[in-house]
């Protein structure tokens, strides 16, 4: 190469190095001032990552180097400060302390939770929040609903009929059926009452038969009223109708539950119960902690803590992995639902049976045959309604269900009537 090009070239990159040193220069000044602006806006990562970058430019530039380790520390304590709000604020949304643990969610703006503590504040609070409060309003009907039972029990119909008017939501089915027995009942005894007065002792005796079909120990005493017209037929030298054959002056014994299904509605420590249900839903066993919870629930009814993390798992519609079924101890709610049946408390027998059923319960043939014995009776007790007819449909589904199952045997005709029996037999 000449001489001439030599020193053509070396001009060019003379002049190259000259045209460059402002534009590295600029770019210098440009990653400081962003640096400055995410400083200022609080965006440690950020603001260390450019004036490191800053630095790298220029190794000279002492205050970007010295600000590159001063905000990668800061990022570094800022992390750690992330990671410590996002467990505090898991901590608080398990306890069910819904707005400290969004203001924890909300201090996690960067960080390898921030997606997470996100998905908290737009979906899991909320979702939570709307689970406490049906938990709590649920809680509340059934209060209610319970208040009102107990005064339909203890023939209070005024005061049971006012509370039962107050039920909405899912109980208000029962509600409006134990304003429809009153009502019939109420019509029947009125209608012998009646009668009796009339001197028609034969029909006073049918219709005080309808009122004790419906509640055999109802206000005014049915069945007392029915012996007092039988004995007057007697004297009268007349024959008693054949209606009153199935009902007598004394409630006939109930077969036991503990006959009819093994697992007893023993007494449980529901706060061991409570400690592993919530060991349990931590692990992401859903299955084995809304068995323990129920039996909770079996057991203490008003117990708001486990109402809430049983409607709380239920609307996370975390299912059954592999057809796994719920532990022994769930098995209370069954027997509680049983023991209903035979208290002619159909209804609520088979609200707690269906409860059961729906976080899989282990003897799901029996809860489906007694759930489909209780509206089978409802129906048959209703006079076969037309409008009626769905628990019809409803139970000959249960119990064609029930008896599918392989080894199941229905309990015989000493704790079930034969004339559901014939049914079940017939499917």
């Amino acid at each position: 190469m000449s001489k001439r090009s030599l020193t053509r070239i070396s001009c060019w990159f003379a002049l190259a190095v000259v045209l460059a040193v402002p534009a590295l220069a600029a770019k210098k000044d440009d990653l400081y001032k962003q640096a400055q602006a995410a400083a200022n806006a609080g965006r440690v990562e950020e603001a260390a990552r450019l004036y490191c970058d800053t630095a790298a430019e220029d190794p000279a530039y002492r205050d970007a180097k010295q600000l590159c380790t001063i905000f990668t520390q800061e990022a570094a304590r800022e992390a750690r400060r992330n990671e410590e709000r996002f467990n505090d604020g898991v901590a608080l949304f398990n306890s069910g302390d819904y707005d400290g643990a969004e203001q924890k969610f909300r201090n996690v703006k960067v960080g390898s939770h921030a997606a997470e503590a996100q998905a908290y504040l737009s979906s899991k609070i909320p979702a939570a929040r709307a689970a406490a409060k049906a938990a709590g309003e649920e809680a509340a009907t059934n209060a209610k609903f319970e208040q009102a039972v107990q005064a339909y029990n203890s023939n209070n119909f005024s005061s049971a009929r006012t509370a039962f008017q107050q039920i909405s939501g899912k109980r208000q089915g029962e509600a409006q059926s134990y304003m429809q027995k009153m009502q019939q009942y109420e019509q029947a005894m009125n209608e012998g009452d009646r009668l009796a007065a009339a001197n028609d002792a034969r029909k006073a005796i049918i219709s005080y038969t309808d009122a004790a079909n419906v509640k055999g120990d109802g206000p005014g005493d049915p069945r007392g009223r029915i012996s007092r017209m039988q004995q007057i037929l007697a004297e009268q030298g007349r024959p008693v109708p054949q209606q009153v054959a199935p009902v007598q002056a004394k409630p006939v014994a109930q077969a036991p539950v503990t006959a009819a299904i093994k697992e007893t509605a023993k007494k449980l420590d529901t706060a061991k119960l409570m400690r592993e249900a919530e060991t349990a839903k931590n692990r992401g066993e859903t299955v084995a902690a809304k068995g323990k919870y129920l039996a909770i629930l079996a057991q203490d009814p008003g117990n708001a803590q486990a109402r809430i993390a049983l409607e709380s798992l239920k609307a996370s519609n975390a299912g059954a992995p592999d057809g796994q079924k719920a532990g022994s101890e769930a098995d209370v709610m069954l027997a509680k639902g049983i023991g209903e049946f035979y208290q002619r408390l159909y209804e609520r027998s088979e609200v707690h049976i269906s409860d059961y059923l729906d976080i899989n319960g282990s003897k799901t043939a029996l809860a489906l045959f007694y759930r489909g014995a209780s509206k089978l009776t409802r129906y048959y007790l209703s006079g076969e309604a037309e409008g009626q007819k769905s628990l019809f449909t409803e139970a000959k589904k249960d119990l064609t269900a029930a008896k599918k199952t392989t080894g199941f045997k229905a309990p015989g005709e000493q704790y079930v009537s034969p004339k559901i029996l014939k049914v079940y037999k017939d499917l």
